[in-house]
């Protein structure tokens, strides 16, 4: 076992004291929750394993709860997939394109195809924004109930589209739903969760996504066989589904018990811990160790300034928040806009002949390799997921762009291109993409957590929409016709990234929300987390065991 050494000198000197003390009620339900995680330093993987399914038994219903929010976020990954399809199918470009006589073709306008692209990324960025803003006024199961509404009513416009216009407009308000629906699941399962769970859970939303997209490759595949019109539309009725069975379950979801307490509506807090937790939960101590993170004991007023915008630019917050975008922004700039979004494309130019049934193979590999993730998540620490899945990422992605100087005539060049790319993308979903997410989730403070996931989607939105709109000029043939070789952009991108995080992304893995916020209050540089425990409101120092001989 570890022996542990106080911290002495300034560092006993915590700046904010709020974040240290807490009544000895709290303590005690601070220790009772963080019980399980703090003995996991020590465990081996089988023994967290095995303490792992021990805490997802505890609290199964939490757990399903958590499962049926969560999928909310396909729509992401499903309208991601979709859009890059549908341009691809033959009836869709003859409804809403011009006959082009040159090739005996029909063709969508250049401006319009920008637009389509755009219509769900600028919609999301202002669906994010709206989140943060109004999460904590109207609650969680608002936002919910608007993303629902948007979506049917939205998706319903897009199948019927008559014109461009419309079907821009339609496109639009889809995006504000996913915004929606991308924001608010993670903020509500996250805030909620317990901390030994916290990682397998947050780690859903990239497995959601991935499922989407998933589908979407495989709906696009069968629909391209269908002729007429519905060989698109059937594609986009595909996304009345999951909001639509969504939509029967809401009703019975309690609101967040975290709200009710920002909102001091402890009795009805209670009865939402029940409702998620079951009735052999010990409420008194969920609801005890809920005030505890949000520092209720500082008083209201000091609690409201926390919740808005400005509060997640604060000296308080602002390294949290900080990390948290880099989390999502190490997957645009680790090059998973190109070989995501454009990888069927990207797999005609080298020559491949059934591109459609390679992204749907690619896509199957990727949500398998996911699903491995999220059963490693809470057991690979998390800088070691992020920044060393982010370094492997950058040596395939040197292969890749250097595989690609090599002639398209190169059948042995292309098929290790192929292979690189589908596995790239493997690595891809099982490092950041999965642990970019719990990372952006789980970093930031309780109080402000709505704010900062909604800006940090907000921002990756934005980076998206700014990859979309230059991506195609360097890797068409009648452009700079990079290819695969756009990737050594992406390294020299992510290596920055990478460095920065390295210096001030703390490792969470297994910490409460109270042990991340009293770390940051006794000034321990965030890289050297894992060095520190955290008992009773006290940090100290691990010495590790036979360190002094």
């Amino acid at each position: 076992m570890e022996s542990e050494k106080p911290i002495t000198g300034a560092q006993e000197n915590i700046t904010d004291a709020k974040a240290l003390t807490m009544t000895h009620s709290e303590h005690a339900v601070d220790n009772d929750y963080c019980k399980e995680s703090s003995l996991s330093k020590d465990m081996t993987p089988r023994e967290q394993y095995k303490q792992l399914w021990a805490n997802l038994k505890k609290d199964r219903r939490f757990v399903l709860w958590s499962c049926y929010v969560m999928i909310l976020v396909f729509g992401w990954g499903y309208d991601a997939g979709l859009s890059g399809a549908a341009i691809a199918f033959p009836e869709f470009r003859k409804v809403y394109g011009n006959y082009y006589a040159v090739d005996d073709s029909y063709v969508i306008p250049a401006l319009w195809q920008s637009l389509w692209n755009a219509a769900s990324t600028i919609g999301q960025v202002f669906g994010a924004f709206l989140t943060g803003q109004f999460a904590d006024w109207a609650g969680r199961r608002a936002l919910l109930w608007t993303a629902i509404v948007l979506s049917l009513s939205s998706s319903f416009a897009l199948v019927f589209a008559p014109n461009l216009p419309v079907l821009f407009v339609s496109k639009l308000l889809l995006g504000f739903a996913i915004g929606f629906s991308t924001a608010t699941p993670p903020l509500y399962v996250t805030e909620n969760s317990p901390a030994a769970l916290r990682s397998t859970l947050s780690s859903l939303t990239n497995v959601v996504i991935v499922l989407g997209f998933f589908v979407s490759s495989l709906s696009a595949y069968g629909s391209s066989k269908i002729s007429g019109e519905w060989s698109y539309r059937l594609a986009f009725t595909l996304t009345f589904l999951i909001p639509g069975l969504f939509a029967i379950v809401l009703p019975f979801l309690p609101e967040s018990p975290v709200w009710y307490i920002k909102k001091g509506r402890e009795e009805d807090a209670r009865k939402a811990i029940i409702r998620l937790f079951g009735n052999d939960t010990d409420v008194e101590a969920r609801l005890a160790y809920i005030k505890s993170e949000l520092e209720v004991v500082a008083g209201e007023a000091s609690l409201a300034s926390q919740t808005n915008w400005k509060a997640i630019f604060s000296k308080e917050h602002r390294a949290r928040t900080i990390v948290a975008v880099l989390g999502l922004q190490v997957q645009n700039f680790s090059g998973g806009y190109f070989a995501n979004t454009y990888q069927t494309y990207y797999f005609e130019l080298i020559g491949q002949t059934n591109a459609f049934g390679l992204t749907a193979i690619s896509s199957t590999l990727q949500f398998i390799s996911n699903c491995v993730a999220v059963c490693l998540s809470d057991v690979l620490p998390r800088r070691k997921g992020l920044i060393g899945g982010g370094t492997l990422l950058c040596v395939w992605s040197i292969i890749i762009g250097g595989t690609s100087l090599a002639s398209k005539s190169n059948y042995a060049a292309n098929t290790a291109l192929l292979a690189f790319m589908i596995t790239w993308s493997m690595l891809y979903t099982a490092t950041v993409g999965c642990y970019g997410w719990a990372v952006a989730q789980e970093t930031a403070s309780q109080v402000t957590r709505p704010k900062t996931i909604a800006f940090t989607l907000m921002c990756q939105q934005l980076t998206a929409l700014l990859l979309s709109s230059v991506f195609p000029y360097f890797i068409n043939p009648d452009e700079l016709n990079w290819g695969g070789k756009v990737m050594f952009l992406f390294v020299a991108a992510e290596l920055v990234i990478l460095l920065v995080l390295f210096f001030v992304q703390p490792e969470t893995k297994n910490r409460t929300y109270s042990e991340i916020e009293t770390l940051y209050a006794s000034k321990i540089p965030a890289r050297k987390f894992s060095q520190y425990a955290v008992n009773g409101g006290v940090v100290r120092e691990k010495k590790k065991k036979n360190s002094d001989i």
